[in-house]
C-alpha cells in the first residue's frame, strides 16, 4: 500500500462555526494504481487533493504515505515529501 487514508475528516472554521468538508474518508492506493477523484462542485475534491499532496493535514483520522504517518510530521518533513515524492 503506497497511500492509505483511514477515517479522515477535515473541518474548517468561520469564527466559531465548524464547517465539515470531508467526512470519514477511507482510501487505499497501491503502487502503480491510477485513480480519478470525481464529484460535483463543492464536494471536497480539492480539499482531498490538498491532504493527499501534503499541503494540508486532516482534522481527524490517519494518513499513511509509504509507511509513514503524515499526521505526525512537521512542516519541514512535509515539504521534503512534497519535494521528493509527490507531484501535481
Amino acid at each position: 500500500m503506497i497511500l492509505e487514508l483511514k477515517n479522515v475528516f477535515k473541518n474548517y472554521y468561520r469564527g466559531k462555526t465548524e464547517i465539515p468538508v470531508l467526512k470519514d474518508i477511507n482510501l487505499e492506493v497501491d503502487e502503480g494504481e491510477y485513480l480519478a477523484i470525481m464529484g460535483p462542485s463543492g464536494s471536497g475534491k480539492t480539499t482531498l487533493m490538498n491532504l493527499i499532496g501534503c499541503l494540508d493535514t486532516p482534522s481527524a483520522g490517519e494518513y499513511i504515505l509509504n509507511g509513514r504517518k503524515i499526521n505526525e510530521l512537521d512542516d519541514n518533513a512535509l515539504a521534503d515529501i512534497r519535494n521528493r515524492e509527490i507531484g501535481f
